[in-house]
């Protein structure tokens, strides 16, 4: 994962908190009041706008404190960005994208066809990994236009 897809990642969990607090009706100081944790206003502010990078015990504290487990709040954190590690890409369709941005991502998909791999297959994080380099994207950046311009339809 690269630096930017971290960030992503990152903002990402940061929105999906403060979408769990707002929707409690809960402001970041009455939490840190209620927590006796004066700090903890600071700390939710740097959680949610991702200035800082969430320890696992950072995000253990912070899933406790909207009830949701660690791997709830990170999938949800996921959906944000779309990004989807089963991804299905038809390959042909692909191969025959004009998308600018994904031309890199067509000239791949040309030389696996020829190679002899299948019109439809799913790739893996690394896969979507080395593709968004090539492509100079982020993975999310790149799953969305995958979804759109090479999805499997069948």
């Amino acid at each position: 994962m690269s630096p930017t897809d971290t960030g992503e990642l990152a903002h990402a969990v940061g929105e999906e908190l403060q979408q769990q607090r707002e929707s409690r009706g809960w402001s970041r100081p009455a939490l840190a009041t209620w927590s006796g944790d004066r700090a903890l206003a600071r700390t939710l502010r740097t959680w949610e706008k991702a200035t800082r990078s969430m320890s696992l015990r950072q995000l253990a504290t912070a899933s406790k404190i909207y009830q949701l487990r660690p791997s709830e709040l990170l999938a949800r954190a996921e959906r944000r960005i779309r990004w989807d590690p089963d991804l299905a890409v038809d390959f042909i369709a692909l191969a025959a994208t004009q998308h600018d941005a994904l031309r890199p991502a067509a000239r791949w998909a040309r030389q696996q066809l020829n190679a002899g791999e299948p019109a439809f297959r799913a790739l893996s994080p690394g896969d979507l990994a080395a593709l968004a380099d090539r492509c100079r994207l982020s993975i999310a950046h790149l799953t969305v236009l995958l979804s759109t311009e090479a999805p499997v339809r069948r």
